[in-house]
């Protein structure tokens, strides 16, 4: 027997026969739980968390020790301490360097091109509406202020870094497309007045960004996995033949590899800490949801529903072939958009 999982869908008229209606109390369950924490992000930055008295402290050492304690804990790192020895010991000197420089703790976080996958479509296709999936690592952010105001006065600078010129270079995304969902998400940060503290790093708002960059010496590769030719159909949003997805494959790594040279000065500058959704020799990871262990450009934020327990889970268009996905309407206390689904 499949499982069940459930997709949040805001309240509207749109398609209402493909709503899960049979459980009310679900529905209710999981309004619940969304506005829950929009709660809590609003009352996270409508004022700023003293530490206790027990916990005041001007060393540079025990501080860095403190907010390593909050920064591998399950809540936002999900490899285990003993994995990541090496890179914990390089974000402790990384943090004692922005100690002793100032009073803010920089953190990038890479998130994504600019859009999603549609986790419902039998044919793959976009998102560039922001939803309960972004809302989700807004929370996230709240809870690590939160965490880190308890135990020292540092407060933190958090960019959300999105190369939408990587998407457009490698899978011809349009700019203006994932500007629009970027902008969308800012709209989101500024309805919880955290705009201060959470920032948007667009690449395509750098100086000097070349939406038409084309790139040589591609690595010839003569052959790729289904996975593989999958995962770039997915991001694509279209199917394609194999050798396009030869060629758009090669194209990634040296686009991947541009942008890492033009981010380094701004992250430097900042003496920030990078980190990824998901495991990397050289990064901690950052759970981009509760519970999350995966990139989110993959699919939609949902639940499982078991022994009576939301358990969030990103829903993905793979998960549809061993599970069965569910819309669910439900009502935010947030203005935003509902993506469209329409070719789902």
């Amino acid at each position: 027997m499949k499982e069940t999982y459930f997709l949040p869908v805001l309240h509207d008229d749109f398609s209402k026969e493909l709503y899960d209606k049979t459980d009310k109390e679900l529905r209710l369950l999981v309004s619940e739980y969304i506005n829950a924490r929009i709660q809590f992000i609003q009352e996270v930055w409508s004022h700023h968390i003293k530490p206790s008295d027990d916990y005041i402290s001007n060393n540079p050492e025990e501080l860095a020790d403190r907010i390593i304690k909050v920064l591998t804990n399950r809540l936002f790192n999900y490899k285990s301490k003993r994995s990541i020895n090496q890179i914990v010991f390089k974000v402790r000197k990384n943090l004692l360097k922005q100690i002793k420089n100032g009073s803010t703790i920089h953190f990038y976080l890479l998130y994504n091109g600019g859009y999603r996958a549609s986790p419902l479509s039998n044919e793959p296709s976009l998102i560039f509406e922001p939803d309960q999936t972004e809302l989700m690592l807004l929370y996230q952010i709240s809870l690590l202020r939160k965490e880190i105001s308890k135990i020292c006065s540092f407060d933190i600078d958090f960019s959300v870094v999105v190369n939408n010129g990587v998407a457009k270079w490698v899978n011809d995304i349009p700019i203006s497309a994932t500007d629009n969902y970027s902008n969308k998400i800012r709209k989101m940060i500024r309805f919880f007045g955290a705009e201060k503290n959470i920032h948007i790093l667009l690449q395509s708002e750098l100086n000097g960004f070349e939406p038409n960059l084309t790139f040589k010496n591609l690595e010839n590769h003569s052959t790729i996995s289904d996975n593989e030719h999958l995962i770039v159909e997915r991001f694509l949003g279209r199917s394609c033949s194999r050798e396009e997805a030869i060629y758009r494959s090669g194209i990634y790594k040296l686009a991947e590899s541009k942008w890492a040279e033009d981010i380094a000065p701004i992250i430097k500058s900042t003496q920030g800490i990078v980190m990824r959704q998901v495991a990397h020799p050289e990064m901690l990871s950052f759970r981009p949801f509760p519970g999350g262990a995966i990139r989110i450009q993959n699919g939609s934020f949902g639940f499982h529903y078991l022994k009576n327990k939301l358990r969030p889970k990103l829903i993905t268009s793979k998960l549809i072939d061993t599970c069965n996905v569910k819309w669910i309407e439900c009502h935010f206390s947030l203005d935003i958009d509902r993506p469209n689904y329409s070719k789902s």
